[in-house]
């Protein structure tokens, strides 16, 4: 007996701060290779930004613009750049004579990017060249979040390849839950490793050169 079955499950919708601080697999052993088709896998990403105006003639004002407009989070700190991501996946059981396995598998990736806008046109040149900079080294570091979370999705898929020859549709259901659940738990602890190492994006370049005393990245 063959028969498929088709599961939508999601690792997370989730939306969680990954940004630049203003103030600061093993297959089975009881897998059939003889009769398990191939797994069919696909991994799509989806980009999506959102912007919040900013507008000054230095970067004193710029700095006041980003802390009263940026993204407060849970830790009372706001930021200037915000980074979500949400990973979903759809996938096929494979039934051959009471062995279950995955058929194919589908991940999908939405990431959305919230960055500043500086708004005023006319601004003084040297003044609007730092602020490029800034927002490109602003944005490198965003993507760097963006490439975490796709590389753990591909590695999601990777489980579903691995899992094969259970002996109830419950088995293999309770595997995948354990396998990407514990996947999801090192994503998370992935991306806030990524802004301890970059200061949330400062060793890269995100941050205003200081004109006075006060730093636009950093406490």
């Amino acid at each position: 007996m063959v028969s498929r079955f088709n599961i939508v499950g999601t690792i997370a919708v989730i939306v969680t701060l990954y940004a630049s601080c203003l103030f600061a697999g093993e297959v089975d052993s009881n897998s059939s290779e003889e009769t398990r088709p191939e797994v069919s896998c696909e991994l799509k990403v989806r980009e999506r930004y959102e912007f919040y105006d900013v507008e000054g003639k230095t970067l004193d004002e710029l700095r006041k613009q980003m802390k009263k407009n940026g993204t407060k989070w849970t830790d009372g700190n706001v930021y200037s750049a915000l980074t979500t991501w949400d990973i979903k996946y759809r996938y096929d059981i494979f039934n051959d004579n009471g062995r279950y396995s995955i058929k194919s598998v589908n991940t999908k990736v939405n990431i959305i990017y919230r960055l500043p806008r500086m708004t005023v046109a006319g601004t003084d040149p040297e003044l609007t060249t730092l602020w490029n900079n800034y927002l490109a080294r602003l944005q490198d570091h965003e993507c760097g979040h963006k490439d975490i979370a796709v590389k753990a999705a591909s590695e999601i898929n990777e489980i579903f390849v691995s899992l094969a020859g259970f002996t109830s549709e419950d088995e293999l259901e309770e595997q995948i839950s354990l396998r990407t659940e514990e996947k999801f738990r090192q994503l998370k602890v992935l991306q806030i490793e990524y802004d301890d190492e970059t200061r949330h994006g400062e060793t890269q370049g995100a941050i205003l050169p200081a004109n006075d005393a006060t730093r636009l990245a950093g406490a």
